[in-house]
């Protein structure tokens, strides 16, 4: 895969600086971050992708 990265990945943070979205990443089996993680390397490092993986 291409080194150069093309989007940045931000978690959301509240503002008592909790990321739900990363402590529900956490919180899934190894097997299922292992895919999510997967699928936003793609995003990262290949955009622009269209659907089924990225909508608008």
């Amino acid at each position: 895969m291409d080194t150069n990265q093309i989007l940045s990945v931000v978690f959301f943070f509240t503002l008592s600086q909790r990321e739900p979205v990363r402590e529900w990443l956490k919180s899934l089996n190894k097997e299922d971050r292992k895919v999510i993680g997967e699928d936003i390397k793609l995003v990262q490092f290949r955009w622009p992708l269209g659907l089924p993986l990225v909508k608008n």
